[in-house]
């Protein structure tokens, strides 16, 4: 990761923590600090199974639209790609590990209001991103030695659910696809490398 994105990381941070006292904050304006795991695998590269894991961690904005429906932005860290093996780790045998920068857009349908302490409880969101590559390394005999040719701007979709245990504490699960190829060729069984991923996450409500 160059100086530039860890900057970024380090801004979008403070900005959050900065935030919850911001006057403009206040009312439309919601803010989270998230962290989480990922559990990623990558399309055509001949090895199936959600078996890389890595870690997602950033900030969310919230802004609200109506009573029940909210506009949300991010800004993260978060790690994808593949393995053969259930694991954290970056090295070994047929591993690809891709690192990336991703603005997520979304809407969130909130569901019942737990009116004293004025949260919802439960909701659905979905949108999409767009990820900043910002380094790969794969020891997959398929894609060693190609790792310049990823695609560096990629485009997702994303859908998922979330559940508060209280106003600060949100437990927040969803599913992201990518829309492009993260490289294309006829080197794999499909017509390019896909990539998808689950996240597990907690989010803190400032």
């Amino acid at each position: 990761m160059n100086k530039y994105n860890i900057r970024l990381i380090i801004f979008l941070v403070v900005a959050v923590l900065l935030c919850q006292n911001a006057l403009f904050c206040q009312n439309k304006f919601k803010a989270a600090a998230v962290g989480g795991i990922t559990a990623a695998q990558l399309g055509g590269d001949s090895i199936s199974g959600y078996d890389k894991l890595g870690f997602t961690f950033g900030g969310k904005l919230g802004y609200s639209l109506s009573d029940v429906v909210e506009l949300n932005f991010e800004l993260l860290y978060t790690q994808r790609g593949s393995s053969n093996s259930l694991s954290f780790s970056n090295s070994g045998f047929n591993v690809t590990s891709l690192n990336y920068l991703e603005i997520p857009v979304y809407l969130t349908f909130n569901d019942w209001l737990i009116e004293k302490e004025d949260y919802y409880k439960v909701g659905i969101f979905g949108g999409f991103s767009y990820g900043y590559l910002i380094s790969a390394n794969s020891t997959n005999n398929i894609l060693a030695g190609r790792e310049d040719e990823f695609r560096t701007n990629d485009i997702s979709a994303r859908a998922g659910v979330y559940y508060s245990f209280t106003k600060s504490l949100t437990f927040r699960t969803y599913y992201t696809d990518s829309l492009v190829k993260l490289v294309e060729g006829e080197l794999f069984n499909t017509d390019g490398l896909d990539s998808f991923y689950w996240t597990f996450r907690i989010d803190y409500n400032l």
